[in-house]
C-alpha cells in the first residue's frame, strides 16, 4: 500500500517576487502553484482521479485519526512553465466577453492562436494536455479549488483565511467531519483576490464597502464570501455544492437513512396532499430527504417549489420552480423578492403541492394557509426537537397560531450521528404525527402528538417494522383510509405492496435519479390500469 508523507506543501511555479507582482497588478496573473502529493507515509483510504479531464489524483489519507484530502496535479516541466506564462499573457489581451456555445473550445482555439503567434507550436503540441489542464483550471475554472469543485464526491469546501488549509466534506468518507487539503492560499492579498474572483464568477461584486456576499455559482452551488474587513482570520469562503443528480429514495433506503416501510408510509401521505415538516440541525440531510420524498408524489400533480438557492430537482412534468431575487435597487427602494413574497404568489399557481426549501421567517404563514385550503405542503426547518420546532414556529417573527399547527400531518426529525463503528451517517431519527389540541394542558404549546417511527441507535434499525403496527400507531393513515373508503385490510395491503416495491428497487440497484423516476411512474401507470 502506498503511503503519503506529511506535511504537504504546494509547489510554486514562479518565484515569490513574480507572485507579488501578479497580486499588485504588475503583469498578467500567471499560474503560481500546483498541488503535489509525495508518496512516503500515512495510511491511504481511497484513491481516485478527478479534476479537469480526470487528470488530477486525489488521495484520502488518515494521519493519526486526522482526515486529509490530498490533491496531486499533473507535473509541470520547465519548458511548460515558460510557455504557460507567455500564453496566459496573450490570453489576458485576447479574451473578450463573448456569447459562445462552448467556452472551453473557445479558449482552446485561442491557445493555438497564441502558440502560432509566439512561435511555440512544437512545445504546445508536446505538452498540450498539461497546458490545457492549467489553462482551463485558471481561466474558466476555480484555480486553487478547481479539483474539489469538479469532484462530484465533495459536498462542501471552506477556507477560514490565508495560511489555513482549505477543508472539504466528502460524500463517501464519513468518518471525518472535515478533511484538510494540501491547498493553502499563502497571503491575504492572494486570498482577497481569490474571493473577489469567486464573486465575479457568480456575476456579483464584493468590496471593502460590501465585505460579505451570498451568491450562486454558475453551476448552482451556494457560495458565502467574506473579506478580511469582517473575517477575523482574513478573506474566507464556504461553498455548499449540490450534486448534479440528487440522491434518490432508493439510495436513502440503501444507506439506511430510512426503511422501505417508512418510505411507503410517506408515499401514501404524499398522494393525499399531506403537510410534512422536516426538521433537524445543520447538515443532517433535511433537503436531501425532502427531495427524495417528493419524487414519490403522483406524476400528474403540479409541484411549486420555492428556494433561495436551487437545490430541489423534480422529475414531474408540472414542476414549477420559483427562486428569490436580491440586489435590484431603484431610488431608496430595494426590489427584493423574498421567500414570503414567493410563497404568497405560489397560492395563485394552482399547485397540488407548495414546497419551501427552507422556512426561516413569516413565509410559513402562507404555507399554513395553503395547507388550510387543501393543498399539500412540505418544507424543511432548523430545529433539534419537536418541542423546539413548535416554540420557534409560534414565536416572532413566524407567529403561527398553535391551532394552525394541527394542519401539519407529519413531522420528521433528521440527525447526523456517529455509529459505534466510527461511521458518520444521517438517519430519520423520529417521525411524529400531530393528533389534536390539548387546551386543558399546561404545556407551552397545547398540542397532542404521537410517535409513529423511531430509530434505535444501538441496533441501527427502525421501529415499527410491520405494516400492522404502523397502521395502529398512525392517526393520519386512519384518516386517509376513512376518506378513501378503504377497509383496514386494503390499507394494510397497500402499504405492504409499496414497501415491497421499494425493496425490490433497492435489491435491483435502481439508484439512478432517472431510473428511479421511471420505475415510480410505472407503478402509478399500473395502478391506474387496475382501477
Amino acid at each position: 500500500m502506498k503511503k503519503i508523507r506529511l506535511p504537504f506543501k504546494i509547489k510554486l511555479l514562479f518565484s515569490p517576487r513574480e507572485r507579488r507582482q501578479q497580486i499588485v497588478g504588475a503583469g498578467p496573473r500567471l499560474i503560481s502553484y500546483h498541488a503535489s502529493a509525495y508518496v512516503t507515509s500515512g495510511e491511504i483510504i481511497k484513491v481516485y482521479n478527478t479534476g479537469y479531464e480526470n487528470m488530477a489524483t486525489v488521495y484520502i489519507v488518515d494521519e493519526g485519526g486526522r482526515g486529509l484530502y490530498i490533491v496531486d496535479e499533473p507535473r509541470v516541466p520547465e519548458e511548460v512553465k515558460n510557455v504557460y506564462g507567455l500564453i496566459m499573457e496573450h490570453l489576458s489581451y485576447s479574451l473578450k466577453p463573448a456569447q459562445v456555445s462552448n467556452i472551453e473550445d473557445y479558449v482552446k482555439n485561442l491557445v493555438w492562436e497564441a502558440a502560432e503567434e509566439l512561435g511555440v507550436v512544437d512545445i504546445v503540441e508536446q505538452h498540450i494536455k498539461t497546458l490545457n489542464y492549467y489553462i482551463m483550471r485558471d481561466v474558466i475554472g476555480y484555480g486553487y479549488i478547481d479539483v474539489p469543485m469538479r469532484d462530484p464526491l465533495v459536498e462542501e469546501i471552506s477556507m477560514e483565511g490565508p495560511g489555513v488549509p482549505v477543508a472539504i466534506v466528502h460524500r463517501d468518507v464519513s468518518n471525518y467531519t472535515w478533511l484538510d487539503t494540501n491547498i493553502v492560499i499563502p497571503s491575504e492579498e492572494e486570498a482577497a483576490v481569490f474571493v473577489q474572483k469567486l464573486a465575479q464568477k457568480c456575476g456579483k461584486y464584493i468590496s471593502t464597502a460590501f465585505p460579505i456576499l451570498e451568491a450562486r455559482s454558475p453551476e448552482g452551488h451556494r457560495i458565502a464570501l467574506a473579506l478580511g474587513e469582517v473575517s477575523g482570520r482574513g478573506s474566507s469562503f464556504t461553498i455548499r455544492k449540490f450534486p448534479e443528480k440528487p440522491l434518490t429514495i432508493t439510495q436513502l433506503i440503501d444507506y439506511g437513512t430510512l426503511s422501505p416501510l417508512m418510505a411507503a408510509y410517506f408515499w401514501i401521505l404524499l398522494e393525499n396532499l399531506a403537510f410534512i415538516l422536516i426538521i433537524g440541525g445543520m447538515a443532517t440531510g433535511k433537503t436531501t430527504t425532502l427531495q427524495a420524498l417528493l419524487t414519490l408524489g403522483p406524476p400528474d400533480y403540479k409541484y411549486v417549489t420555492i428556494e433561495d438557492t436551487p437545490e430541489l430537482r423534480l422529475p414531474h412534468t408540472h414542476w414549477d420552480p420559483l427562486y428569490t431575487r436580491k440586489g435590484y435597487t431603484i431610488g431608496s427602494s430595494q426590489l427584493d423578492i423574498d421567500l414570503f413574497e414567493l410563497t404568497k404568489f405560489s397560492l395563485r399557481r394552482r399547485g397540488q403541492y407548495i414546497v419551501v426549501g427552507e422556512v426561516r421567517g413569516k413565509e410559513i404563514q402562507s404555507l399554513v394557509q395553503a395547507a388550510a385550503t387543501g393543498q399539500g405542503s412540505m418544507c424543511t426547518f432548523h430545529a433539534n426537537s419537536i418541542e423546539e420546532a413548535f416554540l420557534r414556529i409560534t414565536s416572532p417573527p413566524l407567529d403561527v397560531k398553535p391551532a394552525f399547527l394541527m394542519l401539519i400531518w407529519s413531522i420528521v426529525l433528521m440527525r447526523r450521528v456517529r455509529l459505534k463503528d466510527g461511521r458518520v451517517v444521517r438517519r430519520m431519527a423520529k417521525v411524529w404525527e400531530i393528533t389534536g389540541l390539548d387546551l386543558e394542558s399546561n404545556k407551552p404549546i397545547p398540542l397532542n402528538y404521537t410517535e409513529v417511527f423511531s430509530w434505535d441507535p444501538f441496533t441501527d434499525s427502525f421501529k415499527p417494522d410491520t405494516p400492522e403496527e404502523v397502521i395502529s400507531r398512525s392517526y393520519r393513515l386512519k384518516q386517509v383510509a376513512k376518506a378513501s373508503g378503504l377497509a383496514s385490510n386494503e390499507l394494510l395491503e397497500e402499504i405492504r405492496i409499496r414497501a415491497r416495491y421499494l425493496e425490490e428497487m433497492v435489491k435491483d440497484k435502481v439508484f439512478d435519479y432517472n431510473d428511479v423516476s421511471k420505475r415510480l411512474f410505472k407503478y402509478y401507470k399500473s395502478k391506474i390500469k387496475k382501477n
